[in-house]
């Protein structure tokens, strides 16, 4: 980040209002996100609607990161869940082409286990995107946590890039909903209570049933990275969230 920055997170937004004009800030004069749930004066970011806690600020702190000064400004997709180890560097693969329908069909769930990243992220990494790579259109593909605050959160971080760099192109594809209950228990068992080979194994089995609705949102995500290519020397930005859940349908607009 080549500025200094100031993120203010509250739950209310009267709290945080009240936090900034603390501040100096002059709260009359904020520009808000699409969302409402960011504005910005000057280097002074005002966050609410998530409680303030470490994976707020990680996620907060490391998107504004990724966006503050960077020209010029690859598109990017991030693919979310909990804990950003599993269904996202699932969906992150597939997008990316490194693995495909047919090696899980052919290989089982085992082949997931292997894949980068997947299982191996700590709660110190929730908040914190990893990049995976670029896809067939230039676009960084990038797995993501955020963990119990989800989607409010995910809408802070829509509106945060959007104030950063207003001409950015980003999309966060949540695709936690796919997290069944014996998903939810083997991430526990592998991350929480360090029972690696049990956790791991029962996580990815239930992953491996789910992974044509990963497909779906990932067809999605590749055709947005498709249409951003094409339309390359336009200036316009778009940071949209996308409940890959349900196929890749849109969810709430952007």
């Amino acid at each position: 980040m080549n500025q200094k920055i100031t993120v203010l997170i509250a739950k209310r937004k009267d709290a945080v209002l009240g936090a900034s004009a603390e501040r100096g800030m002059n709260v009359g004069g904020i520009t808000w996100g699409s969302h409402g749930f960011v504005g910005k004066s000057g280097n002074l970011f005002a966050v609410w609607g998530v409680t303030p806690s470490p994976t707020a600020c990680r996620a907060i702190t490391s998107m504004l990161n990724l966006y503050l000064g960077k020209r010029p400004l690859t598109p990017r997709i991030f693919y979310v869940c909990y804990a950003g180890t599993h269904s996202s560097v699932i969906a992150s693969m597939l997008h990316l082409g490194m693995i495909h329908l047919e090696d899980i069909d052919a290989s089982g769930s085992e082949i997931l286990s292997w894949m980068p990243y997947f299982d191996r992220r700590t709660t110190a990494d929730i908040g914190v995107p990893v990049l995976l790579g670029l896809d067939e259109n230039g676009s960084e593909v990038y797995a993501l946590g955020t963990g119990w605050l989800g989607r409010s959160l995910e809408l802070c971080l829509c509106d945060a890039v959007e104030l950063a760099s207003p001409d950015a192109r980003a999309c966060f594809c949540s695709v936690r909903g796919v997290l069944d209950f014996p998903a939810r228990v083997g991430g526990f068992l592998s991350r929480r209570l360090n029972l690696v080979v049990p956790g791991r194994h029962l996580v990815s089995r239930s992953l491996s049933k789910k992974t044509r609705v990963l497909y779906a949102a990932t067809r999605y995500c590749l055709d947005l990275s498709s249409k951003w290519k094409d339309n390359e020397n336009h200036s316009e930005g778009e940071v949209i969230w996308v409940d890959g859940s349900k196929q890749g349908r849109a969810g709430l607009p952007g």
